[in-house]
């Protein structure tokens, strides 16, 4: 491969003291081999453990390192697009720093995106040692969001991905505070190859992701990429409208035919009701999602504040893989 190639290696990263150094370890192994240069772009969320030593460990030792930490914890969506935006590489892959992505396959998405290849995304096709319920809430997650998404995102993938420098540059220019990346990037568009692989253990320590928030990364693949929750709010209000015109239009037939001194059909109609009450607040939450994403757009706030940069200033003369040319000022971050 031409060594002039810079391949940029995004982490967004927290709470991860354990992991840093494995990683940066194995990506070099993998820089070796494939003999061009590279740079690891740390989106550090402030941590209260030692991660933020670790990395500095890494820049005393001569890796490529640019460490991006922001002024307040901003979550893995937008510490992704943060990343990002401070990367300068012909390609960027973006990878999560607990080891279950292998950096092995890197290799792989490299040779597909020499081929012509915009997007490569790596598609889990198992996932050892993760919770059963959740895998199962994932699954669900993957084939709703295929049946109801404006745009095409594969199954069972994550944001472990290569983009190409061009894909980079179009992705920056979705200012987007719910950044769901796996929908921003099939939303660009562009040549997209898919590489199976299996998904490892946890090297170390507990994953970050709660139910809550794997909760809240669904809402940002389903809302921002579909009209079908407010189309199935409609629909539904439609459905139950006519529902209960038809039952109220019986229940007079049969009084008027029979009289009123039943009660039944009353009954029916208080059933009716409450499920028209729970109907009614559940559109409305699906409403108000929409109008709370839509305020928070137009509030035109920062994504978020970096609090400082730091990055690799010396290397060994000639090295290629684990060692690279001093870095440059960090580009940027796009204006919305």
């Amino acid at each position: 491969m031409e060594p002039s190639i810079l391949i940029s290696v995004v982490v967004p990263i927290y709470r991860e003291e354990h992991n840093v150094r494995p990683l940066a370890e194995r990506l070099a192994a993998v820089f070796d081999r494939i003999g061009c240069r590279w740079e690891l772009v740390f989106a550090l969320d402030p941590s209260p453990d030692r991660t933020r030593e670790k990395i500095d460990e890494l820049i005393r030792d001569d890796y490529p390192v640019r460490l991006v930490t922001f002024s307040r914890r901003i979550g893995k969506p937008l510490s992704v697009l943060a990343g990002l935006d401070y990367c300068r590489g012909d390609a960027c892959v973006i990878i999560d720093a607990d080891l279950q992505d292998p950096p092995e396959l890197i290799a792989e998405m490299i040779e597909k995106w020499r081929e012509g290849y915009k997007v490569v995304i790596a598609q889990r096709i198992s996932r050892e040692g993760e919770n059963l319920l959740y895998l199962a809430c994932a699954r669900l997650f993957y084939r709703l969001l295929e049946s109801v998404s404006e745009v095409k995102v594969p199954r069972d993938t994550g944001d472990f991905r290569l983009l190409d420098a061009r894909v980079v540059a179009e992705v920056r220019r979705f200012r987007e505070r719910h950044g769901f990346l796996r929908g921003i990037t099939a939303a660009a568009g562009f040549p997209t190859a898919v590489v199976p692989f299996d998904r490892d253990r946890r090297h170390a320590g507990k994953t970050q992701i709660s139910f809550l928030g794997a909760f809240n990364i669904a809402l940002d693949g389903i809302v921002p990429f579909s009209r079908a929750p407010a189309r199935l709010m409609l629909f539904s209000g439609l459905i139950w409208t006519v529902a209960t015109a038809l039952v109220g239009i019986i229940w007079l037939g049969y009084g008027a035919v029979a009289g009123f001194g039943t009660n039944w059909f009353l009954e029916i109609l208080v059933i009716f009701l409450a499920g028209g009450i729970g109907l009614t607040v559940t559109s409305m939450g699906v409403l108000g999602e929409y109008l709370v994403r839509t305020y928070e757009e137009a509030r035109d706030r920062p994504l978020y504040i970096v609090d400082d940069v730091l990055e690799a200033r010396s290397a060994l003369s000639g090295a290629i893989g684990r060692h690279t040319e001093p870095l440059t000022q960090p580009k940027e971050p796009a204006s919305r």
